[in-house]
């Protein structure tokens, strides 16, 4: 009897949808922050990391044979440090997710020279395998200094851990995404925190750009053949790039920026995209998450937004819930990696925590018409993270 009446329950619950609007399925509209959390600090002291570990890339390798069990979780993570002028990229290891092993020649990807696109920083990796070349590709964030705003690196590694930098004749190491340049784009004066996904043998880039004094973090999209030369999508009638998430309106929760997207494809092969967000003077933030049906043009942002929040007062992650990163298990769970610190203070470090969904299906409404077919941890001083910079007009259309 129960089961006859769920089923006309949900009968019920599609007939009052009106037509014309398709169905995503997702799980996980729960989330459970891991008791034990933090769980990566920064390094020990004079080590490269040993002032910060924040904007991670974690992906879950499958690398099974017949005769060993070889699947983990691999994360790539930024650290900086307080006695070394280090701001890099480092490798740990998991079996869990929980309990991680730092490589032990740590950092795998360094800082450019002095000079360089990305001398003063690098940050936020995105990593993806591709069988069919049988390489690693990282994209990742970098500046030269305080007033010269984000471009997007490529490099690519043999084994994850050996990284060698983009170049090409005439193209500074690593460099292959820029600003656009122009005062009136969203991303005119900065591009960082990429998010790259390899589909149907084409690349697809979301990534953060920041237009102005006057203006938050939004995500745009970008597509490329090689994941080299990008094009920025532009919306049909519009003239320019435009972002494909957008800040939320006065008042709310992600009126101040929407930025670090990590994108998931699901078997139906629509995607899942989680972010941060914040109010417009970031006392309080979070992450939030959006999905889309047209291949990552379009998002629709889940209404119980923002799903993970800073713990009260006091708590290791009670400022700057920032930075997802999630990886859909083979069970179909998901687990999310954030970064966060425990006062809103410069001087204060960032610290690694995980939060799992609750694995319960939900259903979704979409503006679509129709579905597409189908080395040892170490106890964790600080770094800013994301840094608004000032505007520096470039030039006029």
């Amino acid at each position: 009897m129960k089961r006859v009446f769920l089923a006309l329950m949900i009968t019920l619950l599609l007939l009052a949808v009106p037509a014309g609007i398709a169905f995503s399925t997702m799980q996980s509209n729960t989330w459970t922050k891991y008791a034990g959390n933090p769980i990566l600090y920064y390094g020990a002291p004079g080590s490269w990391d040993d002032f910060n570990v924040y904007a991670v890339h974690v992906m879950y390798y499958d690398n099974n044979t017949p005769e060993r069990n070889d699947d983990e979780y691999r994360m790539w993570y930024s650290g900086t440090s307080f006695t070394r002028n280090s701001k890099d990229i480092g490798l740990a290891t998991s079996k869990d997710g929980i309990t991680w092993s730092r490589y032990v020649g740590n950092p795998v990807i360094r800082n450019g020279d002095f000079g360089y696109w990305d001398y003063e920083r690098i940050n936020a990796p995105s990593v993806l395998y591709d069988k069919e070349e049988g390489l690693w590709k990282m994209w990742y964030a970098g500046y030269a200094s305080y007033f010269a705003g984000f471009g997007i690196g490529y490099a690519t590694s043999t084994d994850g851990i050996h990284w060698r930098k983009y170049n090409s004749q005439g193209n500074e190491a690593g460099l292959v995404f820029e600003a656009s340049g122009y005062a009136d784009d969203f991303d005119g004066y900065s591009v960082f925190s990429p998010e790259v996904l390899k589909i149907s043998g084409k690349y697809h880039m979301w990534y953060a750009g920041f237009g102005g004094a006057f203006s938050g973090n939004q995500i745009g999209y970008a597509y490329s053949d090689d994941g080299i030369n990008w094009v920025r999508y532009v919306k049909p009638g519009a003239q320019f790039a435009e972002p494909v998430l957008s800040v939320g309106g006065p008042g709310a929760w992600d009126e101040g920026e929407v930025a670090s997207p990590s994108v998931i494809r699901l078997n139906d092969g629509s995607l899942v995209m989680f972010y941060q967000g914040s109010n417009l003077d970031q006392t309080r933030t979070g992450i939030g998450r959006a999905w889309s049906t047209d291949g990552g043009k379009t998002w629709t942002k889940d209404p119980n937004n923002p799903l993970i929040t800073g713990s009260p007062a006091g708590s290791w992650d009670f400022n700057r819930v920032f930075y997802p990163s999630a990886v859909l298990n083979p069970d179909g769970s998901i687990y999310l990696w954030y970064h966060a610190r425990s006062r809103n203070s410069d001087l204060t470090p960032f610290k690694l925590g995980l939060a799992f969904g609750d694995n319960a299906p939900i259903i979704y409404p979409t503006p679509t018409p129709t579905l597409p077919p189908g080395v040892t941890p170490t106890p964790t001083p600080p770094d800013p993270g994301f840094i608004m910079l000032p505007m520096i007009q470039k030039g006029q259309r």
